[in-house]
This record gives structure tokens, sequence and C-alpha cells, in this order.
């Protein structure tokens, strides 16, 4: 096996999930390469108030809640104002979450506290 050169230095490729001051969800580089988001044009956002979870389930289907999946050059970002406020998760400040895809639900999941 021959070795393969590093170059991607200062980036991060740990998924994580911001939950912004201004109410979007943001997501990093890592989030975009590892679940492969690239692929997709929507998300659609669930909520488990019991573990305090949040899902983004990627998508491409337009359907009832969906949110549009904004990919830039280094992250990736949902409009979630409705969504935090719906829940109550307080966005006060930005905070930042690991990111772990969940197989069996297909989606995304991150524990907010």
């Amino acid at each position: 096996m021959a070795f393969e050169r590093f170059i991607q230095t200062g980036k991060s490729y740990k998924p994580k999930i911001s939950i912004r001051a201004n109410g979007q969800i943001g997501l990093n580089q890592g989030s975009i390469e590892k679940f492969k988001l690239n692929k997709y044009k929507y998300a659609v956002l669930f909520f488990d108030r019991e573990t305090k979870r949040i899902g983004i389930k990627p998508t491409n289907t337009e359907e009832e809640g969906i949110c549009k999946l904004q990919i830039r050059k280094s992250n990736a970002a949902i409009s979630g104002k409705a969504f935090l406020d719906y829940y109550s998760i307080d966005y006060s400040k930005t905070k930042r979450y690991e990111a772990v895809w969940d197989e069996k639900e297909k989606m995304i999941i991150c524990v907010i506290e």
C-alpha cells in the first residue's frame, strides 16, 4: 500500500452541526463530505423531545415540512428558526454539536443537551 499525501490542511473533517444565533442550522465541511450532502437539495427536520436529539434527513423529494439545503463551498445551512422556536431550542448564541449518521433512521443525528 502506498502513502497518500494529505493536503486538506486547515479544515476539520469531524462532522459537526451548529445551531447559530441567527436561527440557522449549519453543517460543516466534514458533514458535507461524510454524509454526501452534495447529492441532496432538501432536508427534513425532526426532534426527539425525550432524548433531546435533532434529526436531519437529506432528501431530493419535495414533501411537507421540507427545508432547502443550502450547500456552499465550505459549509451547508438550513433555515431552522421556525423549527427551533417550535421546540423551544435555545439559539441565543451559536453552539456546536457532534453529528453522526443513524443508519436505521437514515438521517444525521445530534444530541443538543
